[in-house]
């Protein structure tokens, strides 16, 4: 007997979802580039590049992670209509406030929108997830 009832999501839930993995995917993809840059790569950086790997803090990176582990973790959760994708979504906004925070207070202002458009969609699905969990699409 199943204890828990769940309605059939709109097509809409689908789509952000698939707009979520994806969206996670390429910051899984920005933080292993960042991580493992090779001493050849390194070699091609501008000295301002170089200046900015060497300066972020281990805590910036170990941040970075959790911001994009714990997002892909939550798309994935979101696909398979798993409520915890919730719980995932909430650290990877913490994570990502955290990052982007760090990141506002070092760039050029004309520089924000994605550090901007990373906590806007990281809101976004922390909140559509909300929803989603009282409307009964995750279970």
């Amino acid at each position: 007997m199943n204890l828990t009832s769940s309605k059939k999501p709109p097509v809409y839930f689908w789509i952000v979802g698939i707009i979520a993995l994806l969206w996670n995917l390429f910051g899984v993809y920005n933080y292993v580039m960042q991580a493992f840059v090779t001493t050849e790569q390194r070699t091609q950086f501008s000295q301002a590049q170089h200046n900015l790997y060497d300066d972020l803090p281990i805590w910036y990176v170990s941040i970075f992670a959790i911001a994009v582990f714990a997002g892909l973790f939550a798309a994935i959760s979101w696909l398979l209509r798993k409520r915890w994708a919730y719980t995932l979504f909430i650290i990877s906004f913490l994570a990502v406030g955290a990052q982007q925070f760090y990141v506002l207070t070092e760039i050029n202002p004309r520089d924000i929108f994605l550090p901007l458009t990373s906590i806007v969609i990281a809101v976004f699905l922390v909140w559509f997830s909300k929803r989603a969990i009282a409307r009964k699409w995750l279970i």
